[in-house]
């Protein structure tokens, strides 16, 4: 789901004091990306990073910004698209005084200083939103995925063949060289090689999944990708770097640790659309083995009309395929949950179709997005 190639970095200077001027004549024009802004800012930012809620918050005290952002397609205008360009650049070398607001160094208000550091180089800002899309390939999700396979391994007691759609770089598909630890008060329960090169820890809030030793055991797996990021190209990696919040290193130091794995145990991504990707994997996934798909924040990105033909190409593969998602609430129809678009924890869900047997819907757990913490309701033993 991105397109990868990218800008250089224009001149820097001062925050700018005249970015606030015109600010009446923003609005009537741009009111509704304001507002889209600053909604978003308030749900999805004001809790993990208050730097990038605070530049949606004041957005429209900068109308510069503001008509650089609508200048761009609809898919484009999205606030994490426009701060992963701006930490790209930052990540890069870019000297700006936003790097200092970002690490807590300056006291500097942030809008202004970021509104000036977009606008300052707003060659390299624009070419990076036309031709890039957010990737959030974050390992933390790994927490919720490697319970879904083993949920699935032990409902059918094969190994799995594993769909993994939305793969980004593909970084999730070595969960099995992952160690995670799921801790509750003061136990923890861990599962994965002891000497892994990536750790993972997740807080288990509420219910009691099997956690075995070891992952559950993945006999052929493949990526789905529309635009596979290309994990051994130092541009790309850092991309996804950018697409993570700069206030939160451990994800970064994670995210870092999770390339390094990849890029000595390369995995295979089928570089489609859903839909062909879909088939193909389906069409190659070896006999006498689990179906199972697994999206993690990528059904919400597909249209309607590419939904219901993956779906179709599930419900008629002739074999039994288990799909498990981890998507904001309301996301997947079939798990028959309402819509909450202001609440980001994710929804854990199980669908079972295909095969000749009646459709079934489960919802799993609840989620923080990342992975940092799950709140299990399936029960314990199947």
């Amino acid at each position: 789901m991105m397109n990868t190639r990218f800008g250089g970095v224009s001149g820097t200077g001062p925050p700018s004091q005249s970015a606030s001027i015109g600010y009446l004549r923003v609005v009537p024009d741009f009111g509704d990306l304001i507002d889209f802004y600053r909604s978003y800012g308030a749900s999805s930012f004001a809790d993990d990073e208050p730097a990038y809620a605070e530049v949606c918050e004041n957005l429209g005290d900068h109308p510069e910004l503001v008509e650089l952002i609508a200048g761009h397609d609809p898919d484009a205008q999205q606030p994490n698209l426009l701060f992963a360009a701006v930490h790209y650049l930052l990540l890069g070398g870019l000297d700006h005084p936003l790097r200092h607001v970002y690490d807590g160094t300056s006291s500097l208000p942030v809008a202004p200083v970021f509104a000036d550091a977009v606008l300052t180089n707003r060659s390299a800002i624009d070419e990076l939103m036309q031709n890039e899309r957010t990737q959030t390939n974050e390992v933390g999700r790994s927490a919720v995925v490697a319970l879904m396979l083993n949920d699935a391994y032990q409902r059918s007691q094969e190994p799995l063949s594993w769909i993994d759609l939305g793969a980004s770089g593909g970084l999730n598909l070595n969960i099995d060289r992952f160690r995670i630890e799921y801790t509750t008060g003061e136990r923890s329960i861990a599962t994965g090689p002891a000497n892994a090169a990536l750790t993972l820890r997740c807080e288990l809030r509420n219910g009691a999944p099997t956690i075995p030793s070891t992952h559950a055991d993945i006999a052929w797996r493949v990526g789905v990708d529309r635009s596979p990021v290309q994990v051994a190209d130092p541009s790309q990696a850092r991309w996804l770097q950018a697409c993570l919040w700069p206030s939160q290193p451990e994800r970064h130091a994670r995210m870092a640790a999770a390339i390094t794995i990849a890029q000595a145990h390369p995995q295979r991504i089928i570089g489609a659309d859903a839909v062909d990707g879909v088939a193909q994997a389906l069409a190659e996934a070896p006999a006498d083995t689990a179906l199972v798909i697994t999206t993690t924040w990528v059904w919400c990105y597909l249209p309607e009309a590419t939904q219901k033909a993956v779906l179709k190409l599930v419900r008629e593969s002739g074999r039994r395929v288990r799909w498990y998602s981890l998507e904001g609430r309301g996301v997947v129809a079939e798990l028959g949950q309402p819509i909450e678009r202001e609440v980001i924890d994710s929804l854990v869900g199980r669908v079972e179709m295909g095969g000749g047997m009646p459709e079934v819907s489960t919802v799993l757990g609840l989620s923080h997005p990342h992975g940092a913490w799950l709140d299990w309701y399936a029960p314990e033993t199947l």
